[in-house]
Protein backbone atom coordinates (compact mmCIF):
# COMPACT_ATOMS: atom_id res chain seq x y z
CA UNK A 1 0.00 0.00 0.00
CA UNK A 2 2.74 2.24 1.15
CA UNK A 3 4.75 1.28 -2.30
CA UNK A 4 1.00 2.72 -4.49
CA UNK A 5 0.95 5.62 -2.71
CA UNK A 6 4.94 6.44 -2.76
CA UNK A 7 4.34 6.07 -7.10
CA UNK A 8 1.30 8.08 -7.08
CA UNK A 9 3.17 11.01 -5.26
CA UNK A 10 6.13 10.90 -7.24
CA UNK A 11 3.64 10.46 -10.70
CA UNK A 12 2.64 14.10 -9.73
CA UNK A 13 5.54 15.74 -9.01
CA UNK A 14 6.48 14.57 -12.33
CA UNK A 15 3.60 16.12 -13.85
CA UNK A 16 4.33 19.57 -11.88
CA UNK A 17 7.72 19.25 -12.77
CA UNK A 18 7.06 18.90 -16.32
CA UNK A 19 4.44 21.75 -16.91
CA UNK A 20 5.66 24.17 -14.48
CA UNK A 21 3.61 25.20 -11.30
CA UNK A 22 0.66 27.27 -12.33
CA UNK A 23 0.24 30.72 -10.38
CA UNK A 24 -2.89 31.95 -10.42
CA UNK A 25 -2.86 35.93 -12.51
CA UNK A 26 -4.92 38.43 -12.27
CA UNK A 27 -6.67 38.89 -15.69
CA UNK A 28 -7.20 41.96 -17.79
CA UNK A 29 -10.78 43.37 -17.87
CA UNK A 30 -11.13 41.98 -21.57
CA UNK A 31 -10.83 38.32 -20.07
CA UNK A 32 -12.98 38.85 -17.06
CA UNK A 33 -16.02 40.48 -18.27
CA UNK A 34 -17.66 41.34 -21.73
CA UNK A 35 -19.19 44.87 -22.23
CA UNK A 36 -21.80 44.90 -25.05
CA UNK A 37 -22.03 48.87 -24.84
CA UNK A 38 -21.18 50.52 -27.68
CA UNK A 39 -18.28 52.36 -26.02
CA UNK A 40 -17.37 52.32 -22.86
CA UNK A 41 -14.34 53.46 -20.32
CA UNK A 42 -13.32 53.24 -16.88
CA UNK A 43 -10.51 54.95 -15.02
CA UNK A 44 -8.87 56.08 -11.90
CA UNK A 45 -10.13 59.38 -11.42
CA UNK A 46 -6.85 61.02 -9.17
CA UNK A 47 -4.20 59.61 -11.46
CA UNK A 48 -6.48 59.76 -14.89
CA UNK A 49 -5.11 56.19 -15.24
CA UNK A 50 -7.77 54.49 -17.74
CA UNK A 51 -8.28 50.70 -16.77
CA UNK A 52 -10.83 49.56 -19.03
CA UNK A 53 -11.63 50.88 -22.76
CA UNK A 54 -13.78 49.93 -25.59
CA UNK A 55 -13.94 52.44 -28.43
CA UNK A 56 -13.97 55.26 -25.69
CA UNK A 57 -12.75 58.20 -28.89
CA UNK A 58 -15.82 57.14 -30.66
CA UNK A 59 -18.01 60.08 -31.44
CA UNK A 60 -21.60 58.96 -30.56
CA UNK A 61 -24.61 60.66 -29.35
CA UNK A 62 -24.65 60.86 -25.16
CA UNK A 63 -28.14 61.64 -24.85
CA UNK A 64 -28.82 63.00 -21.45
CA UNK A 65 -25.40 62.83 -20.20
CA UNK A 66 -24.92 66.39 -22.19
CA UNK A 67 -26.09 67.91 -18.64
CA UNK A 68 -22.87 67.31 -16.93
CA UNK A 69 -21.51 69.89 -19.58
CA UNK A 70 -24.41 72.29 -18.62
CA UNK A 71 -23.85 71.97 -15.08
CA UNK A 72 -20.36 72.54 -15.35
CA UNK A 73 -20.96 76.44 -17.06
CA UNK A 74 -23.80 77.12 -14.41
CA UNK A 75 -21.33 76.14 -11.26
CA UNK A 76 -18.30 77.90 -12.88
CA UNK A 77 -20.74 81.12 -13.27
CA UNK A 78 -22.00 80.40 -9.38
CA UNK A 79 -18.34 80.65 -8.74
CA UNK A 80 -18.19 83.90 -10.38
CA UNK A 81 -20.38 84.43 -8.06
CA UNK A 82 -22.77 85.58 -10.34
CA UNK A 83 -25.91 84.04 -8.61
CA UNK A 84 -26.69 81.59 -5.84
CA UNK A 85 -28.96 78.65 -5.62
CA UNK A 86 -31.48 81.22 -3.23
CA UNK A 87 -31.62 83.45 -6.77
CA UNK A 88 -34.95 83.19 -8.26
CA UNK A 89 -35.46 82.45 -11.98
CA UNK A 90 -38.69 82.88 -14.33
CA UNK A 91 -39.85 80.24 -16.76
CA UNK A 92 -40.22 81.24 -20.22
CA UNK A 93 -41.86 79.28 -22.35
CA UNK A 94 -39.20 77.94 -24.38
CA UNK A 95 -38.05 75.97 -21.37
CA UNK A 96 -41.44 74.89 -20.09
CA UNK A 97 -42.31 73.99 -23.04
CA UNK A 98 -39.28 71.61 -23.72
CA UNK A 99 -39.69 68.00 -24.79
CA UNK A 100 -38.30 64.75 -22.92
CA UNK A 101 -37.90 64.16 -19.26
CA UNK A 102 -39.13 67.12 -17.62
CA UNK A 103 -39.86 68.65 -13.80
CA UNK A 104 -43.32 70.19 -15.06
CA UNK A 105 -42.31 73.51 -14.30
CA UNK A 106 -45.09 76.27 -14.88
CA UNK A 107 -44.60 78.78 -16.98
CA UNK A 108 -44.07 82.39 -15.92
CA UNK A 109 -43.87 81.10 -12.22
CA UNK A 110 -40.15 82.06 -10.30
CA UNK A 111 -38.05 79.18 -8.73
CA UNK A 112 -35.02 78.69 -6.69
CA UNK A 113 -31.75 77.96 -8.80
CA UNK A 114 -31.14 75.09 -5.93
CA UNK A 115 -34.18 73.61 -6.82
CA UNK A 116 -33.48 74.03 -10.37
CA UNK A 117 -30.28 72.57 -10.57
CA UNK A 118 -31.52 69.45 -8.11
CA UNK A 119 -34.24 68.36 -10.58
CA UNK A 120 -31.29 68.10 -13.01
CA UNK A 121 -29.07 66.18 -10.99
CA UNK A 122 -31.68 63.97 -9.57
CA UNK A 123 -34.42 63.83 -12.16
CA UNK A 124 -32.36 64.86 -15.63
CA UNK A 125 -35.17 67.63 -16.10
CA UNK A 126 -34.63 69.09 -20.10
CA UNK A 127 -37.25 72.38 -19.04
CA UNK A 128 -35.33 73.29 -16.03
CA UNK A 129 -32.10 72.37 -18.22
CA UNK A 130 -33.24 75.23 -20.52
CA UNK A 131 -34.18 77.52 -17.73
CA UNK A 132 -30.81 77.66 -16.29
CA UNK A 133 -28.97 77.80 -19.39
CA UNK A 134 -31.59 80.69 -19.98
CA UNK A 135 -30.66 82.35 -16.76
CA UNK A 136 -26.74 81.73 -16.98
CA UNK A 137 -26.46 83.30 -20.71
CA UNK A 138 -29.87 84.93 -21.92
CA UNK A 139 -30.79 81.93 -24.52
CA UNK A 140 -30.60 78.14 -24.95
CA UNK A 141 -28.42 79.06 -28.21
CA UNK A 142 -25.69 81.24 -25.94
CA UNK A 143 -25.41 79.27 -23.29
CA UNK A 144 -24.58 76.40 -25.66
CA UNK A 145 -21.91 78.61 -27.16
CA UNK A 146 -20.21 78.51 -23.97
CA UNK A 147 -20.41 74.92 -23.79
CA UNK A 148 -18.54 74.21 -26.90
CA UNK A 149 -15.92 76.72 -25.78
CA UNK A 150 -15.33 74.85 -22.70
CA UNK A 151 -14.94 71.98 -24.35
CA UNK A 152 -12.39 73.61 -26.64
CA UNK A 153 -10.57 74.71 -23.08
CA UNK A 154 -10.67 71.23 -22.25
CA UNK A 155 -9.10 69.78 -24.75
CA UNK A 156 -12.44 67.54 -26.12
CA UNK A 157 -11.45 66.48 -29.87
CA UNK A 158 -14.39 64.58 -30.09
CA UNK A 159 -17.08 66.51 -28.17
CA UNK A 160 -19.85 68.97 -30.20
CA UNK A 161 -22.77 70.25 -28.45
CA UNK A 162 -25.95 71.49 -30.58
CA UNK A 163 -28.62 71.73 -27.09
CA UNK A 164 -27.66 72.16 -23.58
CA UNK A 165 -30.15 68.83 -22.84
CA UNK A 166 -28.79 66.01 -25.01
CA UNK A 167 -31.81 65.61 -27.30
CA UNK A 168 -31.30 64.18 -30.42
CA UNK A 169 -29.39 66.47 -33.04
CA UNK A 170 -27.14 66.58 -36.23
CA UNK A 171 -23.46 67.11 -35.07
CA UNK A 172 -24.13 66.66 -31.00
CA UNK A 173 -22.34 63.79 -30.20
CA UNK A 174 -19.38 63.44 -27.38
CA UNK A 175 -16.86 59.96 -26.23
CA UNK A 176 -16.72 58.19 -23.02
CA UNK A 177 -13.35 59.37 -22.52
CA UNK A 178 -14.71 62.93 -22.79
CA UNK A 179 -17.44 62.44 -21.05
CA UNK A 180 -15.32 61.35 -18.34
CA UNK A 181 -12.67 64.76 -18.05
CA UNK A 182 -16.14 66.69 -18.02
CA UNK A 183 -17.80 64.19 -15.23
CA UNK A 184 -14.27 64.68 -13.21
CA UNK A 185 -14.27 67.97 -13.71
CA UNK A 186 -17.89 68.38 -11.35
CA UNK A 187 -18.07 65.65 -9.43
CA UNK A 188 -16.21 66.93 -6.33
CA UNK A 189 -18.35 70.29 -6.21
CA UNK A 190 -19.81 70.91 -3.03
CA UNK A 191 -23.36 71.79 -4.85
CA UNK A 192 -23.36 68.85 -7.21
CA UNK A 193 -22.66 66.46 -4.13
CA UNK A 194 -25.07 68.06 -2.48
CA UNK A 195 -28.06 66.65 -4.47
CA UNK A 196 -25.99 63.23 -6.46
CA UNK A 197 -26.41 61.55 -3.94
CA UNK A 198 -30.75 62.06 -3.14
CA UNK A 199 -32.69 58.81 -4.36
CA UNK A 200 -36.45 60.63 -3.66
CA UNK A 201 -37.76 64.04 -2.85
CA UNK A 202 -40.41 66.68 -4.01
CA UNK A 203 -40.21 69.81 -6.02
CA UNK A 204 -42.66 72.22 -4.40
CA UNK A 205 -43.90 74.37 -7.43
CA UNK A 206 -44.45 78.46 -6.30
CA UNK A 207 -48.45 77.65 -6.96
CA UNK A 208 -48.01 74.63 -3.75
CA UNK A 209 -48.32 72.28 -5.85
CA UNK A 210 -45.80 69.23 -5.50
CA UNK A 211 -43.91 66.84 -8.06
CA UNK A 212 -41.95 63.90 -7.25
CA UNK A 213 -38.66 63.65 -8.00
CA UNK A 214 -36.82 60.16 -8.03
CA UNK A 215 -33.03 59.49 -8.68
CA UNK A 216 -32.68 57.82 -12.51
CA UNK A 217 -29.14 56.31 -11.51
CA UNK A 218 -30.03 53.31 -9.73
CA UNK A 219 -26.77 52.63 -8.60
CA UNK A 220 -27.10 54.81 -6.11
CA UNK A 221 -29.04 52.52 -4.03
CA UNK A 222 -27.72 49.40 -5.90
CA UNK A 223 -24.14 49.83 -5.32
CA UNK A 224 -21.60 50.16 -2.51
CA UNK A 225 -19.91 53.42 -2.58
CA UNK A 226 -21.58 54.76 -5.72
CA UNK A 227 -22.17 58.31 -4.70
CA UNK A 228 -22.93 60.19 -7.87
CA UNK A 229 -24.51 59.54 -12.06
CA UNK A 230 -25.85 60.61 -14.71
CA UNK A 231 -28.00 58.80 -16.98
CA UNK A 232 -29.17 59.48 -20.48
CA UNK A 233 -31.39 57.79 -23.09
CA UNK A 234 -32.63 58.37 -26.62
CA UNK A 235 -33.60 55.94 -29.27
CA UNK A 236 -29.80 57.23 -31.20
CA UNK A 237 -27.88 57.04 -28.27
CA UNK A 238 -29.04 54.16 -26.39
CA UNK A 239 -28.91 53.57 -22.84
CA UNK A 240 -25.87 55.83 -21.39
CA UNK A 241 -24.50 56.21 -18.24
CA UNK A 242 -21.65 58.01 -16.78
CA UNK A 243 -21.36 57.56 -12.80
CA UNK A 244 -18.73 57.65 -9.61
CA UNK A 245 -17.67 55.28 -6.79
CA UNK A 246 -15.42 55.92 -4.34
CA UNK A 247 -14.01 53.14 -1.90
CA UNK A 248 -11.04 53.53 0.72
CA UNK A 249 -10.26 56.60 -0.93
CA UNK A 250 -9.77 55.58 -4.86
CA UNK A 251 -13.19 57.01 -7.04
CA UNK A 252 -13.10 55.39 -9.95
CA UNK A 253 -15.42 57.39 -12.89
CA UNK A 254 -16.95 55.03 -15.34
CA UNK A 255 -18.69 55.58 -18.79
CA UNK A 256 -21.19 53.47 -20.64
CA UNK A 257 -22.75 54.51 -24.35
CA UNK A 258 -24.92 52.63 -26.43
CA UNK A 259 -25.96 50.05 -23.65
CA UNK A 260 -29.60 48.21 -25.26
CA UNK A 261 -31.29 48.35 -22.40
CA UNK A 262 -31.35 50.29 -18.91
CA UNK A 263 -30.42 46.54 -17.04
CA UNK A 264 -27.22 46.24 -19.09
CA UNK A 265 -26.32 50.10 -18.27
CA UNK A 266 -26.43 49.62 -15.14
CA UNK A 267 -24.98 45.79 -14.90
CA UNK A 268 -22.08 46.78 -17.00
CA UNK A 269 -21.03 49.87 -14.64
CA UNK A 270 -21.18 47.73 -11.65
CA UNK A 271 -18.69 44.89 -13.69
CA UNK A 272 -16.03 47.77 -14.11
CA UNK A 273 -16.55 49.49 -10.80
CA UNK A 274 -16.24 45.87 -9.49
CA UNK A 275 -13.15 45.01 -11.71
CA UNK A 276 -11.23 48.20 -10.51
CA UNK A 277 -11.89 48.28 -6.58
CA UNK A 278 -10.64 44.27 -6.68
CA UNK A 279 -7.61 44.86 -8.31
CA UNK A 280 -6.25 47.98 -8.19
CA UNK A 281 -5.42 50.44 -5.47
CA UNK A 282 -3.99 54.12 -4.52
CA UNK A 283 -0.61 54.64 -2.63
CA UNK A 284 -0.38 57.86 -1.35
CA UNK A 285 3.33 58.64 -2.01
CA UNK A 286 2.91 62.34 -0.34
CA UNK A 287 0.14 64.56 1.12
CA UNK A 288 0.23 68.48 0.99
CA UNK A 289 -0.20 68.36 4.35
CA UNK A 290 3.03 67.09 5.65
CA UNK A 291 6.12 69.05 5.64
CA UNK A 292 9.02 67.61 3.60
CA UNK A 293 11.43 70.03 5.20
CA UNK A 294 12.54 73.29 7.00
CA UNK A 295 15.00 75.43 5.07
CA UNK A 296 16.70 78.77 6.56
CA UNK A 297 14.98 82.41 5.15
CA UNK A 298 16.73 85.28 3.86
CA UNK A 299 15.93 88.47 5.54
CA UNK A 300 13.26 86.98 7.19
CA UNK A 301 11.65 87.59 11.07
CA UNK A 302 11.58 83.98 11.37
CA UNK A 303 14.64 82.24 10.39
CA UNK A 304 13.26 79.19 8.94
CA UNK A 305 10.23 78.22 6.71
CA UNK A 306 8.64 74.48 6.98
CA UNK A 307 7.93 73.64 2.87
CA UNK A 308 5.17 71.75 1.85
CA UNK A 309 4.21 69.77 -1.63
CA UNK A 310 1.80 72.02 -3.51
CA UNK A 311 -0.51 69.14 -4.27
CA UNK A 312 -1.23 65.30 -3.10
CA UNK A 313 0.15 62.79 -5.25
CA UNK A 314 -1.38 59.17 -5.11
CA UNK A 315 0.85 56.55 -7.65
CA UNK A 316 -2.12 54.01 -8.73
CA UNK A 317 -1.47 50.23 -8.51
CA UNK A 318 -2.27 47.10 -8.83
CA UNK A 319 -3.36 45.56 -5.56
CA UNK A 320 0.22 44.06 -4.10
CA UNK A 321 2.04 45.64 -6.24
CA UNK A 322 5.42 47.23 -5.09
CA UNK A 323 6.17 50.65 -5.63
CA UNK A 324 9.87 51.90 -5.07
CA UNK A 325 10.90 55.59 -5.33
CA UNK A 326 12.80 58.28 -3.95
CA UNK A 327 11.95 61.88 -3.49
CA UNK A 328 14.63 64.60 -4.03
CA UNK A 329 13.65 68.86 -3.16
CA UNK A 330 15.62 71.33 -4.46
CA UNK A 331 14.45 74.48 -3.26
CA UNK A 332 15.37 77.93 -3.47
CA UNK A 333 16.87 80.97 -1.50
CA UNK A 334 13.77 82.12 0.53
CA UNK A 335 13.92 85.57 0.85
CA UNK A 336 11.06 86.95 2.66
CA UNK A 337 9.01 88.45 2.65
CA UNK A 338 6.40 85.83 1.36
CA UNK A 339 3.17 84.66 1.61
CA UNK A 340 1.32 81.41 2.60
CA UNK A 341 0.77 79.30 -0.79
CA UNK A 342 4.24 81.03 -2.36
CA UNK A 343 6.09 78.46 -4.28
CA UNK A 344 9.72 78.19 -3.26
CA UNK A 345 11.21 75.04 -5.48
CA UNK A 346 10.36 71.98 -6.84
CA UNK A 347 9.96 68.16 -5.77
CA UNK A 348 10.75 64.88 -8.37
CA UNK A 349 10.09 61.69 -7.47
CA UNK A 350 12.43 59.70 -9.30
CA UNK A 351 12.15 55.95 -9.72
CA UNK A 352 14.71 52.82 -9.58
CA UNK A 353 16.59 53.99 -12.53
CA UNK A 354 16.32 57.76 -11.57
CA UNK A 355 13.90 58.79 -14.17
CA UNK A 356 11.61 61.38 -12.83
CA UNK A 357 8.30 60.19 -12.97
CA UNK A 358 6.62 63.07 -10.95
CA UNK A 359 7.13 66.58 -10.06
CA UNK A 360 5.53 69.41 -8.23
CA UNK A 361 6.33 73.05 -6.70
CA UNK A 362 7.13 73.81 -3.17
CA UNK A 363 5.05 75.90 -1.13
CA UNK A 364 5.45 77.49 2.32
CA UNK A 365 2.92 77.04 4.68
CA UNK A 366 2.68 80.78 6.55
CA UNK A 367 3.32 84.17 5.93
CA UNK A 368 7.17 85.62 6.45
CA UNK A 369 7.18 88.59 7.36
CA UNK A 370 10.76 90.72 5.80
CA UNK A 371 12.68 91.62 9.15
CA UNK A 372 13.20 95.41 10.05
CA UNK A 373 15.90 97.23 11.85
CA UNK A 374 12.87 97.47 14.92
CA UNK A 375 13.21 93.73 14.40
CA UNK A 376 17.05 94.31 14.87
CA UNK A 377 17.14 96.20 17.80
CA UNK A 378 14.70 94.24 19.76
CA UNK A 379 17.17 91.26 19.54
CA UNK A 380 19.91 92.75 20.73
CA UNK A 381 18.11 94.64 23.45
CA UNK A 382 16.70 91.09 24.40
CA UNK A 383 20.49 89.55 24.46
CA UNK A 384 21.76 92.21 26.74
CA UNK A 385 18.77 92.52 29.40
Amino acid sequence: MKKIFFTIICSVLLIVCSFGVFVPQKANAEETFNITSKSALLYDAKSGTVIYEKNSDKRLPIASMTKLASLLIIFEEMEKGSFNEETLVRVSKHSAETEGSSAFLDEGSEYKVGDLIMTIIVASANDSTVAMAEKVAGSEDDFVKLMNKKAEELELENTSFINSTGLTAIDHYSSARDIAKIYTEICDNAIYKKYSKIWMTQLVHPSGRKTDIVNTNKLIRSFDGCDSGKTGFTNDAGYCLASSATRGGMRLVSVVIGAVDSKTRFEETAKMFNFGFNNYENKQVFSKYKEVGKYDVVNGLKTEAIVYPENDFVKFLKKGEKFDYKIECRVDDIKAPKRAGDRVGKLYVLDNNNVVIYEDYLVVNENLQKITIGDILKKIYKVFN
